[in-house]
């Protein structure tokens, strides 16, 4: 019987068909071999049994040598391990249909998408086991060690779910139940009665598992993951843009800021430097290390960030300890009343505005505990690189790597010899608005006082080039002296590409 228009019976019959036949290639490329070799041997010097260098090269290989002693890399004798290869992912994904027709079969919801997931079988009592625990939470005695132990067991059953298990799940609990869970793991002060008992989950345990499970639902349940976990949302209700309408320094304006999903895609033409543009939250400090980043190791970025099949987003974050996790987000942005983005964003793309989302959900200063798109406003660029990389930025000026003793050096020649060697640099301008009318002319807008700049090279006679994290597109680079930089730059930093 099909199964969501699958016929389980059919595809296991052809999986069987492939499998004899990867068995039976062996022969034919002995076979083909023997015509080949012989054809060879009967033409003419300089003359070849076949134009086709596959064909040509079995030629003299009329006992095929398995592939790890250098053999069966060319047709038909490498057709052994691709059509092995292809039923064997046949059979999983029928084992796995059938196991999602028995879930329906016991009245389990099973989603439409789930039929087309490359994962185990389900298995319904790790379904039923989750859920349980999941719902004993209500009412219960943790006794005098806090609930941690009880959190990590659930939180330990969520993370060895698949897919359509944590999706059954989801559409099974309450949302009562799952309000309840999110406010135990997000609570882990001590009970005032026992300063010693463990409570919640800590951040990064918790925020792992809560990833996990928005990457593998379904699209139907994305929603009532949000209203069940809303601290998976940065809220954006704390930052300049929203309370004073726009980005008093570059100049744009808004009105009716909100969640949209975007119309672009991830990526349009790989990553660039010139693909991020700031837009009105001001962490320019954050966004000139991203760009800084993306211009010396575009792949890394990429690497960086992956799209799920249920539409949401996975960003990779380094935290404190230098361990680095998948950090994801729902698909919708900060946008305007007309559909312009209000984050930083890309020239047709979006992969800038979810680095900037992920960031935003997991970055505190130390001390601080706003978060969101406000808690990354105003800040150091140096702090960004762990959360970056999971390297520590450093100051050029006291130091570090140049070795440079004097605080007040500015040298851009010791600039360029960080550049050079790899490292993201940046640098920063002074707090001082009377610069903002009192720069070289042929600056134009790009420079203001206040803000972060990335370096994006260096010219033959000894200038360094600066780009603006407000992006290309109206901020054109500059190029600016040694006697320039004194004036109007401070601040270099530096980080290292992974």
């Amino acid at each position: 019987m099909a199964f969501r228009g699958f016929d389980a019976t059919g595809l296991t019959a052809l999986a069987n068909q492939l499998d004899a036949l990867s068995q039976n290639s062996g022969k034919l490329h002995s076979q083909l071999a023997t015509v080949l070799t012989t054809a060879q041997q009967n033409l003419p010097p300089g003359q070849s049994a076949s134009r086709d260098p596959d064909l040509q090269g079995l030629v003299g290989d009329v006992i095929p040598m398995p592939s790890i002693f250098g053999g069966r890399r060319r047709l038909p004798g490498s057709l052994g391990g691709e059509l092995g290869d292809m039923q064997t992912s046949m059979k999983r994904r029928i084992k796995q249909l059938e196991g999602l027709q028995e879930l329906e079969k016991r009245g389990d919801p099973v989603s439409d998408g789930s039929v087309f997931l490359d994962e185990k079988a389900p298995d319904a009592k790790k379904i039923d086991d989750a859920l349980r625990d999941l719902q004993g939470l209500q009412g219960k005695d943790f006794g005098t060690n806090g609930n941690r132990d009880d959190l990590e067991k659930v939180s330990g059953e969520l993370d060895g779910m698949t897919a359509a298990e944590l999706d059954a799940l989801m559409t099974k609990a309450s949302p009562k139940d799952l309000a309840f869970y999110s406010q135990l793991i997000s609570d882990t002060g001590d009970s005032a009665w026992n300063p010693f008992d463990d409570n919640g989950l800590p951040e990064d345990r918790r925020r792992a598992t809560l990833s996990l499970m928005l990457s593998k639902i379904s699209p139907e349940n994305v929603g009532k993951f949000q209203a069940a976990f809303p601290g998976m949302q940065p809220t954006f209700t704390n930052t300049g843009a929203y309370e004073s309408g726009g980005n008093n320094q570059n100049g744009q304006t808004n009105n009716g800021i909100h969640w949209a999903p975007p119309s672009d895609p991830l990526f349009q033409d790989g990553v660039s430097a010139d693909d991020v543009s700031q837009n009105q939250f001001g962490d320019c400090w954050y966004v000139a290390s991203l760009a800084g980043l993306a211009q010396k190791d575009p792949k890394f970025i990429q690497d960086g960030i992956k799209q799920n099949p249920n539409g949401t987003v996975s960003v990779r974050v380094w935290d404190k300890d230098g361990n680095y996790q998948w950090v994801t987000m729902t698909a919708d942005l900060p946008t305007d009343q007309n559909g312009n983005p209000i984050s930083t964003y890309g020239n047709g793309e979006t992969w800038p505005a979810y680095y900037e989302k992920a960031f935003a959900m997991v970055y505190s200063d130390d001390g601080d505990d706003e978060r969101g798109y406000g808690g990354i406003e105003g800040d150091d660029p140096k702090k960004s690189a762990p959360y970056l990389t999971g390297k520590e930025g450093e100051d050029l000026e006291s130091g570090g790597f140049l070795g440079i003793g004097k605080h007040d050096d500015k040298n851009i020649d010791s600039l360029k010899k960080a550049f050079d060697s790899g490292k993201v640099v940046t640098v920063s301008t002074p707090d001082d608005e009377k610069l903002d009318k009192d720069h070289p002319a042929e600056w134009g807008n790009t420079y203001h006082s206040n803000h972060a700049y990335y370096v994006r090279g260096f010219t033959d006679d000894g200038k360094i080039i600066l780009g603006n994290p407000w992006g290309v597109h109206g901020y054109p680079p500059i190029t600016v002296t040694q006697e320039q930089f004194n004036k109007y730059f401070q601040g270099p930093e530096a980080f290292d590409v992974p």
